[in-house]
């Protein structure tokens, strides 16, 4: 499957030789500071000068902290290289003051971007970086806390990256971003994480946290498909290859007609995946007395004829099942309920995965769900030819004592490879047990998304809130009332007079939100 790779690098080596000879310089435009202005030295100077070059150019990024963008960047229509520090050293992020727009945007070049975080970005399609043509690499790129927004109805669409050229991702994170469509008469929210309507490459990354939402608002249809990722037509090609896509959400709500909420993890087109975890995903769907709903596969909602092997699909973690839709399996799959359909000899159906449902830090550039010692898919599977799992430590690493699937290779099923010890070393670590690693302490945000009329005769208040961290619980307080469980969307009913709404998340790990969210709205007696 790898050899795909080479049709777009044979396109980019023939359009270099028939470029003419004076736009064959590569020149380099160093950034060393991080102003927003078109001096030279800043990153927007930097691009005008690349776009006004022909020919392939690079942008070093020589500083730290944050670019804040009070406008958009200017596009980026030529051949361009930029390396940052690492996604933990610089973030390129639109200033919350400033009015929407995309942070990157690429149209027609074969562009590389690597070691930056890109973040706060606000639009309809593409609110992180938005890739509307060409090929695009994204290596140690982190793309988080982006919105893509429709507030009078139609698509809002990839909140984190949407792409319609070539994309690959490769060792990065996509996480905590959110498409979100309400007030118009079609509501449609897809690939918060990921929307991609081209060709798409997912290595050793992983896609988590992201939320679609549709909210019809009382008109008449809601469709949210794809919280993590999302792929338009199967006309394209979307391979995922040691990956992990984790805890992405989808939501339908308050349609009068039509509500469908398909694919918490990734929904859509077909899609090819190998040696990857989709776990701990949901589809959410609030659409009491609607004529026509339908909810879809927490982890995986698609059809076409895509094939999943030495994958495992776990943790179902909202109203649907594992799955939904065409699947076809390669062999060596773990299906945890099985609703995915595996039908091949060497898959494992309806059998706990012993998955960590934590996803954190387990070694490598991001983050994975470790499989806990004596899980059914260690040393279950078949490599295909891989020779790393997802953090890049060796695959297959066998345990002599653990019998192979016939035809496996002793790698395990998934992103993670349970590493054994080298012959004479030590004895195994002991078995990871849920529940007594240490969790982090930091704190979740909590935001609410949307509210009712800050003045208003209408006593139905709904409210919308997320945090910025997947998998989390809610507490609610209205006014002088105690805390009480509450989840969005949250509905309730009050008396004409002031009401204020306060919001707490509180994470996985028992870590509450310090601050919680408010609303404060007034409530107009009739007559």
């Amino acid at each position: 499957m790898r050899l795909v790779h080479t049709l777009p690098l044979l396109a980019a080596v023939l359009a270099a030789l028939l470029l003419p000879a004076a736009s064959a310089s590569a020149l380099s435009y160093p950034v060393t500071s991080t102003a927003d202005s078109d001096s030279k030295g800043t990153l927007r100077g930097s691009i005008e000068e690349s776009n006004a070059h022909m020919g392939a150019d690079s942008i070093p990024i020589e500083v730290s902290g944050t670019i804040e963008l009070g406008s958009a960047l200017p596009g980026i229509g030529d051949d361009l290289t930029i390396t940052g520090p690492g996604a933990a050293s610089l973030t390129v992020a639109r200033k919350a003051s400033a009015p929407p727009f995309s942070v990157f945007q690429f149209f027609g070049s074969n562009a590389a971007v690597s070691g930056i975080t890109v973040s706060g970005g606000k639009a309809a399609t593409g609110a992180g970086i938005l890739n509307g043509s060409g090929e695009l690499v994204l290596v140690r790129v982190k793309v988080s806390g982006n919105e893509a927004a429709a507030e009078t109805g139609g698509l809002a669409g990839g909140g984190g990256i949407f792409s319609n050229g070539t994309l690959t991702l490769r060792d990065s994170v996509v996480s905590e971003n959110l498409a979100i469509s309400s007030g118009g008469f079609e509501n449609v929210a897809a690939g918060a994480g990921v929307e991609t309507e081209g060709i798409l490459f997912v290595e050793r990354s992983t896609i988590s946290g992201n939320r679609a939402e549709a909210l019809a608002e009382g008109e008449a249809k809601a469709e949210a498909i794809g919280g993590g990722l999302a792929v338009a037509f199967s006309s394209g090609a979307t391979i995922i290859e040691e990956s992990t896509i984790s805890g992405n959400i989808v939501l339908a709500a308050d349609a009068t007609d039509f509500a469908a909420a398909r694919g918490g993890g990734i929904g859509g087109a077909a899609v090819n995946v190998t040696g990857s975890t989709i776990a701990a995903n949901g589809v959410e769907l609030d659409a009491a007395g609607v004529s026509l709903s339908s909810v879809a596969g927490d982890n995986l909602a698609v059809t076409g004829a895509g094939v999943i092997r030495d994958s495992l699909v776990a943790l179902p973690g909202g109203e649907g099942e594992n799955c939904a839709g065409s699947l076809v399996s390669g062999g060596f799959n773990l299906d945890e309920d099985g609703t995915c359909g595996f039908g091949k000899g060497s898959d494992l159906n309806g059998v706990a995965a012993s998955l960590d449902p934590v996803l954190k830090d387990n070694g490598g550039p991001t983050p994975t769900h470790a499989l806990l010692t004596g899980s059914i898919a260690i040393d279950r599977g078949n490599s295909f030819g891989a020779s790393t799992d997802q953090r890049g430590l060796p695959r297959p690493s066998d345990f002599p004592e653990i019998s192979d699937k016939e035809g496996g290779d002793g790698s395990d099923i998934g992103a993670f490879e349970l590493q054994a010890p080298p012959a004479g070393g030590p004895p195994p670590s002991p078995p990871i047990l849920v529940g007594s690693q240490p969790g982090d302490t930091t704190p979740p945000q909590t935001r609410i998304v949307s509210g009712p009329a800050r003045s208003g005769f209408e006593r139905l208040a709904k409210f919308r809130f997320t945090s910025s961290e997947g998998q989390s619980s809610f507490r609610c307080k209205l006014d002088k009332k105690r805390w009480k469980k509450c989840r969005s969307p949250y509905k309730l009913s009050v008396k004409p007079g002031k009401h204020l709404l306060k919001v707490r998340a509180i994470d996985r790990f028992g870590n509450a939100d310090p601050t919680p969210a408010r609303f404060g709205w007034r409530v107009k007696p009739v007559g």
